[in-house]
């Protein structure tokens, strides 16, 4: 049965845009409002445009955790939806909310040219029961091939470790191995439930890589990302790098603590936070971006990082308390955006543009199913 809405002119109240961009050459877009039809939209942060999914020139995919075949919730269907935006706005629907009844769209990724014969499809995790009760049970590894609109399940990965009941709930894909590296030929994905890092391979075959639960490995440190630091900041190449907060599990998570970024080093973890990524993942502007092509962006949550974020027990506006920093050609630090509404906010550069979608509530684990996410672009006025 679906429940009800809340007030969708209440609920459009609380997700205002106030982003201001500091920069008279740039602009702030609003694509698709809050309080619309997005639940928990993630763009593609690590997007390149010379993939399978790169056409047309400009598009950029988007992928939604909530949204029902039907407005409201019910708790007996899935959830999340895949869309491409165009470059003139458009949103073109890949794979409808919950047609695959999977149960949540998180983190997609896009496999290399070479990696088995799943080249160029797209990986991603998700819940294996709808909503909050799936969140903290087992999760299961998806596949969906170019000019599919279902996705097909490719693997569960086993329990492991102490924490959670060694279970691999709130599961993300982190990184593909880069040639040359310990984990090279490996997709690798983290799980925030039981702080492990698993090792995937084109057979489906999924094993425990690193167990950060302080017990049968460094830790406990729940991952919240993995990637590959920006070899000018990191100071060589290939860096792989684990976020979170040491000594934190998924158990004791709040919205306010700072994360750290440990050094992946083979199949352990490094306890020392890297200072020099002590502001977290960034990605670097395209040649279209105007004056600031090629330098980095990311955003700042002020110390906010969570699994969680905002749940239904705290159904109100938002501080608008994140930014968009701006690192130069010399490493200095400005705010190049402000008045960002908290929750998680997401960045992907296509030509000219930079693509910022809001999540906002929780849709799964904050068990907040109204349409309370947004995309917005900033773009470069310029010729």
């Amino acid at each position: 049965m679906t429940e009800p809405m809340m007030d969708p002119v209440r609920l459009k109240q609380m997700c205002a845009m106030r982003v201001e961009v500091l920069d008279p050459d740039y602009e702030v877009v609003e694509i698709v409002a809050g309080g619309e039809f997005l639940y928990d939209p993630q763009v593609f942060w690590d997007w390149k445009p010379d993939n399978a999914w790169g056409k047309p020139e400009g598009s950029i995919l988007i992928s939604d955790i909530g949204g029902q075949q039907q407005p409201g919730w019910d708790p007996a269907m899935g959830h999340g939806a895949l869309y491409r935006l165009h470059a003139d706005n458009r949103l073109e629907t890949i794979m409808a909310p919950g047609a695959g009844r999977q149960a949540g769209v998180f983190r997609p990724i896009i496999a290399p040219e070479g990696w088995g014969d799943w080249g160029g499809h797209i990986f991603f995790c998700s819940q294996i029961i709808p909503g909050r009760r799936g969140a903290v049970v087992d999760h299961m590894i998806y596949r969906l091939g170019p000019g599919d609109d279902k996705p097909h399940g490719f693997g569960i990965p086993p329990r492991a470790g102490s924490l959670g009941g060694g279970i691999s709930g709130a599961l993300m894909p982190g990184v593909f191995g880069r040639p040359g590296t310990p984990e090279e030929g490996l997709l690798l994905i983290i799980s925030m439930h039981n702080c492990t890092i698993y090792a995937v391979r084109p057979d489906a075959t999924i094993e425990p890589w690193i167990v950060m639960d302080g017990v049968n490995g460094p830790g406990p440190l729940m991952p919240y990302r993995l990637y590959y630091a920006d070899p000018e900041i990191a100071g060589e190449p290939n860096m792989l790098v684990v976020e979170g907060s040491w000594g934190t599990h998924f158990g004791v998570q709040n919205r306010t603590y700072k994360p750290g970024h440990y050094r992946v080093v083979g199949r352990t973890v490094e306890p020392e936070s890297v200072a020099a990524l002590s502001g977290g993942m960034g990605h670097r502007a395209p040649a279209g971006f105007g004056h600031y092509a090629g330098q980095m962006f990311r955003p700042e949550n002020h110390g906010f990082i969570s699994s969680v974020h905002w749940t239904a027990a705290e159904p109100q506006a938002l501080p608008y308390s994140a930014e968009i920093i701006r690192r130069d050609a010399d490493g200095k630090e400005h705010v190049f955006a402000t008045n960002l509404q908290a929750g998680q906010n997401l960045l992907g550069f296509t030509n000219n543009r930079l693509i910022i979608t809001n999540v906002r509530h929780s849709y799964s684990s904050g068990n907040f199913h109204e349409p309370d996410g947004s995309i917005y672009a900033i773009q470069y006025k310029g010729a």
